[in-house]
């Protein structure tokens, strides 16, 4: 049996990696980067380690962790306590906003709590989207001063076009008298299943995609694929358009980007694809001529008035990803068709920094690098269609010998753990077949 992988991110390693695990090497692996890793990149400019924007790691899953610890990773991993922060109406509170009131203007208190209260009150009906979602478990103070104006910079759409099936796990839920305590005193605990979590000590997080290679062998980079023929099971690759035949093809390329590869997929199929939604991140990192411009890790930005919804500083997530007496920042910008800039590349930058001098975070004069950086797709979007068109395409594909995997494949808000995850299911799937 041939298996033919296209991409090797984190899913795309991951399935050599089981597949190696297994004793099974008749599989190829097909990136059309010069390096690994996907979005999982890394990039070293005149010193400065800048990731494709902000990430960290943290599982909850027993092998994912030991995993990542104990051979991807091993001896190159910082475990870290989160220091993040939520900036609004000139003020610095400990995230998540939600459980840390303590030192907002009272009347902001007032709003959260009693809308927390009548939320508790006033639940008669199901929720049918996500910004309804947001009104009916934390009220209307919450949703006015956070939640709402945050997460639709983040999503770059109307949180009305949104479901919410996917956020439970990943949005901390206080209690009300959690909430009480932190609008009394100052934070006293972390909440969230990232209040702990595990940086490279080198190499950034390029370095997780990298510790897969001394463990699978037959990949090939920059190779990009050009066409997939399901019906004959071949790829077509490559500036030389030559053929691939496959038995079993793990797919973690962004199905919505099936149209352009697959020639006349049914039209439930292409249709589904054209509706899939999702967003872009521009990241903008900022190399900066002084030392420990901030003690935090990241930063949560909800207002209107700064373009950017979240900036980080990766000299505090190691000291090895700036030269010594250098600060870095990565500012993250999202965009989609609902929610385009109105300016882009220099300009883009340009209102980046200006946003950072008016914050007193840098001074204008301070910048030594300036690099922009574009994920797209960034995000998927869980629009209200979501579970219906993923399932039409994934149908369509696993009756084809092709197994979706992956955050672009599955086509799921997938962390890191989980993309490596996806690939060991895909593997054991393949196996169960066969």
């Amino acid at each position: 049996m041939e298996i033919a992988i296209l991409g090797a991110g984190l899913a795309g390693l991951s399935a050599a990696f089981h597949l190696e695990q297994m004793g099974f090497d008749s599989y190829q692996i097909f990136e059309k980067n010069t390096r690994v890793g996907g979005l999982c990149r890394s990039e070293t400019i005149n010193g400065f380690t800048f990731d494709y924007a902000i990430h960290i790691l943290y599982s909850s899953d027993e092998y994912a962790t030991a995993l990542i610890r104990n051979k991807l990773l091993v001896n190159n991993l910082r475990l870290q306590i989160r220091r993040s922060y939520v900036y609004y109406r000139g003020v610095y509170t400990e995230y998540p906003f939600q459980a840390h009131l303590h030192g907002r203007e009272p009347e902001v208190i007032k709003e959260c709590i009693l809308g927390l209260v009548r939320s508790a009150y006033e639940k008669s009906r199901k929720p049918h989207n996500f910004e309804e979602w947001i009104h009916t478990t934390f009220g209307e103070g919450m949703a006015k001063h956070f939640m709402v104006p945050y997460n639709t910079k983040q999503w770059a759409t109307d949180l009305k076009r949104m479901n919410y099936d996917w956020i439970s796990s990943r949005v901390p839920i206080p209690s009300l008298e959690e909430v009480l305590d932190g609008a009394l005193k100052p934070p006293i605990r972390k909440y969230g299943p990232n209040a702990y979590f595990w940086y490279p000590l080198r190499g950034g997080i390029g370095s997780l995609p990298e510790g897969f290679l001394p463990h699978v062998r037959n990949l090939r980079l920059n190779t990009e694929v050009k066409e997939i023929d399901p019906k004959k099971k071949k790829v077509v690759i490559g500036e030389s358009k030559k053929e691939v035949r496959y038995d079993k093809l793990v797919l973690t390329l962004p199905i919505c980007r099936l149209l352009d590869l697959v020639n006349d997929p049914p039209n439930e199929v292409g249709k589904a694809i054209q509706e899939l939604q999702y967003n872009k991140v521009y990241a903008i990192n900022l190399g900066i001529n002084k030392k420990s411009i901030s003690d935090k890790h990241w930063i949560y930005f909800p207002e209107k008035e700064f373009i950017f919804q979240r900036i980080d500083f990766p000299m505090n997530l190691s000291h090895y990803m700036v030269p010594r007496g250098k600060s870095s920042i990565t500012a993250e910008v999202s965009v989609s068709k609902h929610r385009p800039l109105d300016v882009e590349g220099e300009r883009l930058v340009e209102r980046v920094i200006r946003d950072l001098a008016r914050l007193g975070i840098i001074g204008e004069d301070e910048v030594v690098l300036r690099d922009l950086r574009v994920l797209d797709p960034a995000y998927v979007i869980y629009d209200l269609d979501h579970g219906k068109n993923v399932k039409i395409i994934h149908e369509y594909l696993k009756s084809n010998g092709i197994y979706p995997c992956g955050r672009f494949g599955e086509w799921e808000y997938l962390n890191m753990d989980h993309a490596i995850l996806s690939g060991k299911r895909v593997v054991e799937e393949i196996s169960r077949r066969d």
